[in-house]
């Protein structure tokens, strides 16, 4: 999957949000750095495209939280976690062995 097609992606995540491409692709190449990070490859392999964008996704929906855990207004309380259970098992199904 190619960055254009990664794009439209994110796109479809992200749906009535006007984004410019620049902040996208900025976002991708966060999810990239920390996939590559957690799995010691020098590049994302093909298969984890979409857990790419859906990590940018997220990073996307975190802007402005940097640092917080947890987050209350009023009776709404938000808490996240560095990366969901889900994502986190099917990055590390990539990783190669540490030599």
């Amino acid at each position: 999957m190619d960055n254009q097609q990664k794009l439209a992606l994110m796109r479809t995540h992200l749906p009535g949000e006007e984004v410019q491409d620049g902040l996208l692709l900025s976002l991708l190449e966060d999810a990239s750095s920390l996939i590559c990070a957690l799995t010691w490859r020098k590049e994302v392999p093909p298969e984890l495209g979409n857990a790419q964008v859906r990590l940018a996704v997220i990073f996307y929906n975190r802007m402005g939280m940097e640092g917080e855990n947890a987050h209350q207004e009023g009776d709404v309380r938000r808490s996240v976690t560095d990366l969901p259970d889900a994502l986190r098992k099917e990055i590390f199904a990539f990783r190669r062995a540490c030599t």
